[in-house]
C-alpha cells in the first residue's frame, strides 16, 4: 500500500511538471496618454522557460525574459501586448489591447469682448479693481478646461461659457489653462495677468492714498467684535479678508511682531491675513499695554515700518 500511495504521488507531480503552461500577465494601466510608460507583470502558470513578450507600436518593440522593463508609447491608437510563454511540452499565448490618448493643445489668451464675442487683445496689464478677460481653446474637442490661478490645484476655478473667466487680480498673477480630453490626458498654457499698481482710490469722490495702520485697542473675548489685533488698510476697511487678496491687494510682505512691557515677544507673524490673538504659548495674557513693530512692502515695491502700543482689554 505504501508502494502504491508513493506511486500516486509521483505521477501526479510528473503530470504537473509534463504539461504546456499558461500565458497570463497583468498590465499597470490599460489607458495611456502619448508618451506615458506602463509596467508589465508575468503571471504565468506551467513552469514555462521561454518567454516571448511583443509591443505593437511600443518602445521597445520586444522583449525575451520573464518581466520585461516599462513599455513606453509615442504615438495614439490601440496597440496589442502578447505574451508567448513554452516550455518542452508546448506553448500558450495571450494578449490584451492598451488605448493611447492624444495629448491635447490648449492656447490661453487674455481677451475683451466685442459685440458679444471674445477678441484678442495684446494689452496684458490692467489696473487695479479692473477686469481681465481670459480665454482658452483646447483641441481635440469634448475635452474639459480648467483654470488655476498662479498653479495652484486647490484655488480651481471652473470656467465661464466658451472655456473663458473674469478675473480680478490686484497684483501679478499667472493663470494657468488645463484642458483635459475624455481620455484623461492634460495639456497647459500660461497667461500672466500684469497690474498696474493704484496707489489711489476713490472714496466719496476724493482721491486717497493706500493708508496701513493698527488698532489702538482690541478685546479677545471671542464675542466676535475686535478679537484681533491685525494689520488694517482702507483697500479692505469692511475687514472681509475672505477674497483672497492680502489686504485688499496693497501688502504683499510684512514682519509683525508684539512684544510685552519687558521686552518678550509674544507673538509674530509674516502672514498679511494673520492676526493676534492675545495669547501667548497657546494661554491668554494679561491685560496691559503692548508694544509692536510692523515692517511691510506694498506690491508696488514701498517699504515702510511702523511701531506702536496696543491695549489689550478682556
Amino acid at each position: 500500500m505504501r508502494f502504491i500511495a508513493f506511486f500516486i504521488s509521483f505521477s501526479c507531480s510528473f503530470l504537473a511538471f509534463s504539461q504546456s503552461p499558461t500565458a497570463n500577465f497583468a498590465m499597470s494601466a490599460s489607458q495611456l496618454c502619448q508618451g506615458e510608460c506602463i509596467t508589465l507583470t508575468n503571471n504565468s502558470t506551467g513552469n514555462p522557460i521561454n518567454f516571448e513578450w511583443t509591443f505593437q507600436n511600443g518602445t521597445p518593440e520586444s522583449y525575451n525574459g520573464s518581466n520585461p522593463g516599462p513599455v513606453c508609447f509615442n504615438t495614439p491608437g490601440t496597440y496589442t501586448i502578447t505574451l508567448t510563454v513554452s516550455n518542452t511540452f508546448g506553448s500558450n499565448q495571450t494578449a490584451q489591447t492598451v488605448n493611447v490618448g492624444a495629448t491635447p493643445t490648449v492656447v490661453a489668451t487674455l481677451s475683451d469682448t466685442v459685440n458679444g464675442a471674445y477678441v484678442e487683445i495684446d494689452d496684458t496689464t490692467i489696473a487695479m479693481y479692473e477686469e481681465a478677460y481670459l480665454y482658452a481653446s483646447g483641441t481635440p474637442p469634448g475635452g474639459n478646461m480648467i483654470w488655476y490661478p498662479s498653479g495652484v490645484i486647490s484655488d480651481s476655478l471652473s470656467p465661464l461659457a466658451n472655456d473663458s473667466l473674469i478675473v480680478t487680480p490686484f497684483y501679478d498673477t499667472y493663470y494657468v489653462a488645463a484642458y483635459t480630453t475624455p481620455e484623461g490626458c492634460t495639456s497647459y498654457d500660461t497667461i500672466l495677468v500684469s497690474v498696474w499698481f493704484q496707489d489711489t482710490l476713490a472714496t466719496d469722490s476724493l482721491l486717497v492714498g493706500v493708508n496701513v495702520s493698527l488698532p489702538n485697542s482690541f478685546s479677545p473675548n471671542g464675542d466676535g467684535q475686535n478679537d484681533l489685533f491685525r494689520v488694517l488698510t482702507n483697500v479692505d476697511a469692511d475687514q472681509n479678508f475672505s477674497n483672497g487678496f492680502y489686504e485688499g491687494g496693497a501688502i504683499v510682505e510684512v514682519d509683525f511682531r508684539i512684544y510685552d512691557r519687558y521686552g518678550q515677544m509674544v507673538f509674530r507673524t509674516t502672514d498679511p491675513h494673520e492676526g493676534w490673538d492675545g495669547n501667548y504659548k497657546n494661554k491668554p495674557v494679561n491685560p496691559a499695554t503692548y508694544s509692536y513693530l510692523l515692517e511691510y512692502r506694498l506690491i508696488d515695491g514701498v517699504s515702510k515700518l511702523l511701531k506702536g502700543n496696543v491695549t489689550l482689554f478682556r
